[in-house]
């Protein structure tokens, strides 16, 4: 029997019978068991080992950094203008890194499906159907969920190569060619915005900065189409006789976002709309520039004429994952000062507090007895294969395992808490959840979760996420579970998960969490506040959950540069 790999939902594309390998679920009917009455059907398999997992994200980064320095080579020539590789990155670089790693982490699971099933039909979208280039990296961003654009996407990788590894492995990430900065004595305008503060703190941070704090216009991208023509001017200088080096190169002139080649000049003329100073003395966010073009178009010009670029971690897993995330790459590849919540490494890293929970206080839960279960979303078509959890991994096995296991009292309190993302990242968990475990409450996360923390005794949070490094900072009684196979740690993180591990907070086993959360229920504080539990939570906070008595105090030494505060002013 043939056998052919799907890459579409398009149903009109597949043969009238066969054994379909469905290259992901995103590919699947909402009843798969409709199929069966016409053909056979599998999900391929797309586990990397972890030893190849290691070595195609150092691959990813290292062909970033051949690539990142002829894109601005090709853009300055294409544009007429001379600003350095840094000046490019800032605008470019977050799709950069993000699109080589989706490239590199299709090609390695094509290239196993081709050992695993010789001869195999391969089945695409119609590719006149499809635009390959996003307008702007918020629509990028939106591609990546879609089931046509990454059938595109596969379709192409498929058609040009054959193997995923290069001779770029030989090449060192090297620090961005940054020209010396103008001096900023004469600036005394700091320029905040989406910093993750609370509103009011950021308002009063700015105040702290002789600042008038003000809302920044959002201006949207030009809406430009592609011009396949023109983009046969973009000229990389890299000539390899490597083919994968050499499809990526054609890939990045084909899915290069508009704004940044054929609505650039457009792009740089928005920059009066929003109404920024020209050149401040800094300039301090925490997501701004993985959503607005316009503005990392002025963040670009003002860096090159000496203004201070101040980036701040805006969620979880960062310090803590070994495979850091594209954005976590590309901020700390950019910024001249890069405020953690705690974590400190190489390069412009400066521990500071959880931004998002300033200010912020959690009343009494002692007398609560709801416990939040929050669960991570899945993806259908994941973005790399050392970041994304796939909906086909043994993920919601796990999780249903542990909700099945504990006590009749801990489920009848129990909320699971849906992410708010699986709407757009996969199928829905929903029934899925309600089949399994009927007596279940969960939330599709609809709901405020700052609400449902207020109504509870207990996190449990079933992810590398942004909530546990929150809560920990907020002092919630919080427990911590997943597998290393969804995510590693760096060497760095290592001993304090460790620690976690030994007082019960972090679970990778769903028989010993179970248990464990039955134990404890009853008297959730008393375990929470014991000696050994709140000096293995200490040690986590003060590496990636600090606080301090004085946070916007701390914030402002570290955008002026002033001499930073004692330990003693940090808990």
């Amino acid at each position: 029997m043939t056998s052919y790999l799907i890459t579409t939902t398009d149903r009109s594309r597949w043969p009238n019978s066969g054994h379909l390998v469905f290259i992901g679920t995103f590919c699947l009917p909402d009843d798969p068991d409709s199929l069966l009455d016409q053909y056979t059907y599998e999900i391929a398999n797309t586990e990397v080992a972890p030893v190849d997992k290691s070595h195609y994200f150092q691959l990813s980064k290292l062909l970033h950094s051949t690539l990142s320095r002829q894109l601005a080579l090709a853009l300055n020539q294409c544009h007429q203008i001379d600003e350095s590789e840094r000046y490019w990155s800032i605008i470019t670089g977050v799709w950069l890194r993000s699109f080589i790693d989706l490239v590199v982490s299709r090609a390695v699971v094509l290239a196993n499906i081709k050992k695993q099933h010789n001869e195999i039909v391969f089945v695409s979208i119609d590719h006149n159907k499809i635009v390959r280039a996003a307008r702007s990296f918020s629509e990028f961003n939106e591609f990546t969920k879609s089931p046509n654009w990454n059938s595109l996407v596969i379709s192409d990788v498929w058609g040009h190569c054959t193997t995923v590894e290069t001779s770029t492995v030989q090449i060192f990430e090297q620090p961005l060619d940054t020209p010396p900065k103008t001096s900023t004595a004469s600036r005394t305008k700091y320029v905040l915005t989406a910093t993750y503060l609370p509103r009011l703190k950021e308002a009063l941070l700015n105040l702290m900065l002789g600042s008038w704090p003000h809302r920044i216009n959002i201006v949207q991208s030009p809406n430009v189409e592609c011009d396949e023509i023109r983009r046969k001017e973009l000229n990389f200088a890299l000539k390899s006789n490597d083919e994968f080096e050499n499809m990526l190169i054609e890939f990045v002139r084909s899915y290069l976002p508009t704004a940044y080649f054929e609505g650039f000049n457009k792009l740089k003329f928005s920059i009066s709309q929003m109404n920024y100073p020209e050149s401040p003395k800094a300039i301090f966010t925490s997501n701004r520039h993985l959503y607005d073009d316009v503005f990392n178009v002025w963040v670009a010009e003002a860096t090159s004429r000496g203004t201070c670029l101040i980036l701040g971690q805006h969620g979880g897993s960062y310090g803590i994952t070994k495979y850091p995330t594209f954005a976590e790459r590309h901020e700390i590849a950019v910024a001249d000062k890069y405020i953690t919540w705690g974590w400190n490494s190489k390069g412009p890293t400066i521990p500071g507090v959880v931004l998002t929970k300033v200010g912020t206080q959690i009343t009494s839960l002692k007398k609560k007895s709801k416990i939040i279960f929050v669960a991570d979303h899945l993806w259908a078509a994941p973005r790399s294969i050392w970041g994304d959890i796939d909906e086909s991994s043994p993920y919601l096995t796990h999780v249903t395992e542990v909700l099945q296991l504990i006590s009749p009292i801990c489920q009848q309190h129990l909320h699971v808490r849906l992410h708010h993302g699986q709407k757009n990242t996969g199928h829905s968990l929903l029934e899925q959840w309600k089949n399994q475990i009927p007596q279940l409450h969960v939330d599709a996360g609809d709901s405020q979760f700052s609400s449902l923390m207020q109504e509870s005794k207990l996190v449990v949070v079933a992810h590398n996420s942004t909530t546990f490094p929150e809560t920990f900072a907020l002092g919630i009684p919080t427990i911590i579970t997943w597998k290393p196979s969804w995510t590693e740690i760096r060497d760095e993180a290592k001993p304090i998960f460790e620690k976690l591990a030994e007082v019960g907070i972090f679970h990778a086993d769903p028989k010993t969490l179970a248990a464990h959360l039955s134990q404890i229920y009853d008297d959730v504080d008393g375990w929470w506040e014991s000696k050994e539990v709140t000096e293995a939570r200490q040690f986590f906070c003060a590496h990636f959950s600090r606080t301090s008595k004085r946070p916007l105090s701390l914030l402002r030494r570290i955008i002026t540069q002033q001499q930073l505060p004692k330990s003693s002013e940090v808990s």
